[in-house]
């Protein structure tokens, strides 16, 4: 389109005459001087050019750049808060309740002495309750829950909820530290485990921050594909699977988005095979990194 529009002056004095404007208003229009152009009674953005090589004035209609509004701020929906995954203990008191720490093992390795995959919070008697069997276990992020354990070992009942790393803010991200990731570790010959296929396809561009809850008290009390929300609750603190005492496993690891384990087991003849090998891709291979929960929930080493 052009800068302007130009209008025939038979078409301008025709379309005066048909608003039954005055002639005298036309006549006083079509003559004005060039030199008066710019005090001309015409709207600021019009002016009348005489041309005289031409029979016929020109109306020209300059067109006003209008500045464009400004663009309202897009709102950043990305995941900034973390919240505690006991009801009624706060992030600054988890330290007060910390029964095991994090020691990861070796890459390729599932326990070593002193291994532990996450973090243990116990108690026995605390805030008017004489124990934690029972107290409800909350998500610590938003997310969507991908995998539900019935009562398996080593987990007993527990589930694992998935939150894409897109959905975390830059400040909760660069506080996880989380790892590069790394080729994959050939599991060591004393698992047993039959090598298989995932029955889900892994995402080769994006990660997700993967929470593992185990040794909950009952089944979860969400499904598999339900989104939650941080301080949801999501189960009960119990003593199954692997337990000698009531507390809450909490599990933290990063990986390829789009885990759905059906289940999975510690390699003994009571689990499947299936079982066996989602164990192992999770715990062993170094698909799945373990990062320090304490790192999450705030935690000071």
């Amino acid at each position: 389109m052009k800068s302007g529009f130009t209008w025939n002056a038979e078409k301008f004095y025709n379309h005066v005459t048909m608003k039954k404007i005055s002639t005298v208003f036309l006549i006083s229009a079509m003559t004005v001087s060039a030199c008066y152009a710019g005090t001309s009674d015409l709207a600021s953005s019009d002016t009348l050019t005489i041309d005289t090589a031409s029979p016929s004035p020109t109306l020209t209609q300059a067109l006003v750049p209008t500045n464009s509004p400004t663009p309202i701020p897009t709102e950043d929906t990305r995941q900034t808060q973390v919240c505690s995954p006991i009801k009624g203990e706060s992030l600054a008191e988890l330290p007060e309740i910390l029964t095991q720490d994090f020691f990861p093992p070796r890459s390729g390795q599932d326990v070593e002495g002193n291994d532990h995959h996450g973090l243990d919070f116990a108690f026995y008697s605390r805030k008017n309750l004489s124990g934690i069997e029972g107290v409800p276990v909350l998500s610590a992020l938003n997310g969507e829950v991908v995998t539900v354990i019935k009562n398996r070992y080593p987990y007993g009942h527990g589930l694992i909820i998935e939150t894409p790393l897109n959905d975390l803010s830059d400040e909760l991200l660069a506080k996880l530290d989380l790892p590069q990731p790394q080729p994959t570790a050939v599991p060591a010959p004393k698992f047993n485990f039959a090598p298989m296929e995932l029955p889900f396809i892994l995402s080769e561009d994006d990660r997700s921050l993967y929470i593992y809850y185990a040794h909950l008290q009952f089944l979860p009390e969400v499904l598999v594909g339900e989104k939650v929300v941080c301080g949801q609750r999501i189960g009960q603190v119990g003593n199954t699977g692997d337990s000698t005492n009531p507390h809450l496993h909490f599990e933290t690891r990063v990986g390829p988005s789009g885990a759905r384990f059906e289940s999975m087991a510690y390699y003994t003849v009571q689990s499947t095979a299936a079982e066996r090998y989602n164990y192992v891709v999770w715990r062993v291979t170094n698909l799945f990194q373990l990062i320090d929960p304490k790192l999450l929930l705030s935690i000071e080493n």
